[in-house]
């Protein structure tokens, strides 16, 4: 049978915004709906990475965060009297291998507004103050029943496909019956974002601040906003942080009230848990409503960009192709483990705080303690999934990001140059490609592109260069990470080969 759509998307956040845009600029029919009329006119989430920022060119929406964020100075973890005592991250002069700040601060409603702008300029879809009421996986397609919550209607809709970002009480977790493992963090903090009224004084790094009183997280959000985070101790009365002069006293260390206008204040109980599945038949879990992670490493949203990254090309690639569900297969093990990582270094960082809140030696802080809080700000690879062989193999650098392709000028980016990696597959290599017929044409019907990258990018990139120094034709797949790549031990007959049994 006909479907409506390739893919419905539930929910309009930043997640679930991006993956429609990325869906239909790779040529699908999407239909996108949300409950809310409009965006959520207070700031959530506050960081986006380097990762972020490159999978945001991707969806061409880029410039939406650098018109709207700055550079995060650095991070540590300090005492109450606001001294380091452990490591500290110093990378406000940092470009990593994504061709990015490490970290930008943005203010959500902009960029969320602005998003919502871009989205309405797309053929996609949109139905908002609209309610998933039901949905039903069938062998082919997907049902679902939609509410049209300002004149109580329902409407029936299917696709190919559909896409749960709906945030941590997701209804589409929730209607496939998918539980959650918990993974024991539970604690109330109070979040408090003001806005300042004069010139800037404070911190650009971010502070994990461990008072053995309170311990609170300050976080320097893009100019003119700052955020605090303080946790509700056991004896506390989580009501009595809704007060404007409970936050006042908890802030005056570093402000008089005269010094800003509070624009949040909120209680939340910060969870870390993750969905046992992320996909169920043909419908699938990202963001909030896959996992939720404490906020202390800034990863909450960028998990979510991550999801909605591998999520749609595999599905665009899908359909495009007419394949079957092996590639789809691969999103939970790919992205499962990864997010999991996060939510539990998340935690780990609490962990530590509370560790360094409760001695007078710093150093005797368990050193398993430490390197869980400390290892969180380097995110590992992925692991199982589509690689050659099944499997990451560091010898290839296989389930790691290629470098993002940049040139210089002055000694800073000029320009960040992912789009000569095509938006399919690609073959890169510094030298000429040479393939057979057979191998061509599959490799031309998936979309691959063909690369022989100029000296001038190798020499000016030393990430690229110590990337294609492991090998010689690199197989990079279309959310830019290593798929594998030939050397004198594998071919490039037998690279393709494998990606050809994978798909």
């Amino acid at each position: 049978m006909n479907q409506d759509f390739d893919v419905i998307i539930v929910g309009l956040g930043p997640v679930g915004s991006l993956t429609a845009l990325l869906l239909e600029e790779s040529g699908l029919k999407v239909l996108a709906i949300d409950k809310e009329n409009e965006i959520y006119s207070l700031p959530r989430a506050v960081t986006i990475s380097d990762e972020g920022l490159r999978i945001a060119q991707a969806a061409n929406i880029e410039d939406i965060y650098l018109k709207n964020s700055t550079k995060l100075g650095g991070a540590a973890f300090v005492n109450k009297n606001l001294e380091v005592i452990g490591g500290v991250l110093d990378i406000e002069d940092v470009i990593t291998s994504n061709g990015w700040a490490p970290s930008r601060m943005f203010h959500q409603p902009l960029t969320d507004q602005a998003m919502r702008d871009e989205l309405r300029r797309t053929k996609v879809t949109i139905l908002l103050e609209h309610e998933l009421i039901d949905l039903k996986n069938e062998e082919t397609h997907v049902n679902v029943c939609i509410k049209d919550l300002k004149n109580k209607k329902d409407f029936q809709f299917s696709s190919k496909y559909l896409i749960g970002s709906d945030g941590g009480a997701s209804s589409v977790r929730s209607l496939l019956e998918i539980s959650q493992e918990d993974l024991n963090y539970n604690q109330d903090w109070v979040v408090v974002d003001v806005k300042l009224k004069g010139k800037n004084q404070l911190d650009n790094r971010a502070l994990q601040i461990c008072d053995p009183e309170r311990l609170c997280t300050y976080i320097p959000s893009h100019l003119p906003f700052r955020r605090w985070e303080f946790m509700i101790n056991e004896s506390d009365n989580k009501n009595d942080f809704l007060d404007d002069e409970k936050i006042q006293n908890l802030i005056k260390r570093w402000l008089q009230p005269d010094q800003y206008q509070i624009v949040r204040k909120a209680v939340y109980q910060f969870h870390s848990v993750i969905a046992e599945k992320l996909n169920k038949g043909r419908s699938f879990l990202i963001g909030d409503a896959a996992h939720q992670a404490p906020p202390f490493m800034g990863e909450g949203m960028m998990s979510g960009y991550r999801d909605a990254m591998n999520v749609y090309w595999k599905i665009a690639l899908t359909i495009q192709n007419n394949l079957d569900h092996k590639l789809l297969n691969t999103y939970q093990k790919e992205r499962k483990p990864h997010a999991k990582f996060v939510v539990e270094n998340s935690a780990g960082i609490g962990e530590l705080m509370e560790a360094y809140a409760k001695t007078d030696d710093p150093s005797k802080v368990p050193d398993v303690l430490v390197a869980k809080g400390y290892g969180s700000f380097v995110l590992p690879g992925l692991d199982e999934g589509l690689f050659y062989g099944g499997k990451a193999d560091e010898s290839m650098n296989s389930g790691h990001l290629f470098p993002q392709p940049l040139i210089y000028k002055n000694n800073e980016v000029f320009k960040r140059e992912d789009e000569i990696l095509g938006n399919s597959f690609t073959l890169i290599s510094k030298d000429k490609i040479s393939i057979g017929k057979q191998d061509k044409k599959f490799l031309q019907d998936i979309g691959c592109t063909f690369v022989i990258l100029d000296e001038h990018y190798i020499s000016q990139n030393h990430w690229v260069k110590k990337v294609l120094d492991l090998g010689e034709v690199f197989l990079i797949r279309p959310d830019k990470y290593i798929f594998g790549c030939s050397s004198n031990k594998v071919s490039l007959e037998q690279l393709i080969d494998d990606l050809r049994k994978r798909i």
